[in-house]
């Protein structure tokens, strides 16, 4: 994978767009070489930018992150393979978790699918999953899912949104049985390691099996954008009772104050997990895929038995 970015900058300036609209843009540049290449990286991006006709429909502040533009990020850790290539890295998110990058595991969220959009699935305009995820195949149905294959023993009704989502990741498994699959429950839904796919984290063939399991749009985003899948590994601050670190994205990782937080955050996170393994099938990971799922699971700690965050 690429290197992440050591050195970022920041432009902004108030310009007048084609519409007529006149805005305060701020765009983040990067570059692995130095601080003055990072700034020409933000200026060419600036003036994109301005040239396409402003921020898009997801360039919106309330948004948790900006899935569509690239945002500074520290970095945290970097793990190499046995030829010493760069397959994965850590980096802290713009409120101050830590994020697993990489383009050898194919890593997928999946947030559970709502009872409201489900009562729309008989929609005589199409199959609302057919709709929402394209050509993705039909699901099982809820009630010829098998409960313990991801040990959750009594959760399952009949019609229930969780089933419906473990229908989804069931028939994928099945439709690719070359395909190693680690499913995991996160907080409000699920997570996929996926081994033995080779597919680039761009390519529509990812996107399409990202698709097939319905994944966040979003996430899909964000993945293409970064041109890396990508994992939170520690629990969002909010959950822990510990405030975003909105400053973070200075990346004065030096300096008093980041520390601080860094500590709290970090003493905050002892008593969760993120992840909880439910269930592994499929062919065995290569060493490289191994590498990578070992450094996920030390983080998120999927057998800890503790609270989801």
């Amino acid at each position: 994978m690429k290197p992440i970015p050591r050195h970022w900058a920041s432009v902004r300036e108030t310009r007048t767009l084609a519409d007529g609209r006149e805005l305060d843009l701020t765009v983040h540049g990067s570059s692995d070489e130095s601080p003055q290449d990072a700034e020409r990286d933000a200026r060419d991006r600036l003036e994109t930018l301005v040239a396409s006709g402003g921020p898009g429909r997801w360039n919106d502040p309330d948004r948790e992150y900006y899935p569509d533009r690239r945002l500074p990020e520290e970095l945290l850790d970097e793990l190499h393979g046995p030829d010493g290539e760069l397959i994965a890295a850590i980096t802290r998110n713009r409120y101050g978790a830590a994020v697993l990058n990489t383009d050898a595991v194919l890593i997928t969220d999946i947030d559970l699918i709502e009872p409201s959009s489900l009562d729309r699935a008989q929609d005589p305009k199409g199959s609302f999953l057919s709709r929402l995820f394209g050509n993705a195949p039909e699901p099982l149905p809820a009630e010829q899912i098998d409960p313990d294959a991801f040990g959750l023993q009594g959760l399952h009704r009949r019609g229930d949104h969780h089933a419906r989502t473990l229908a989804l990741i069931e028939t994928f498994r099945a439709q690719h049985p070359q395909l190693g699959v680690r499913t995991y429950r996160t907080r409000n839904g699920f997570r996929l390691l996926v081994t033995g796919s080779g597919l680039a984290p761009r390519s529509d063939g990812a996107r399409e099996f990202m698709k097939q399991v319905g994944s966040d749009e979003l996430y899909m985003i964000l993945c293409r954008v970064h041109d890396t899948y990508r994992a939170r590994l520690t629990p969002k601050p909010w959950r822990i009772d510990v405030d975003r670190f909105e400053s973070l994205g200075t990346r004065l990782t030096d300096d008093q104050e980041h520390q601080a937080w860094v500590e709290r955050y970090r003493a905050a996170s002892q008593d969760v997990a993120v992840c909880r393994l439910l269930d592994v099938s499929g062919p065995a990971p290569s060493t490289v895929e191994q590498q990578i799922i070992d450094m996920h699971d030390r983080a998120v700690r999927p057998e800890s038995g503790l609270r989801l965050a």
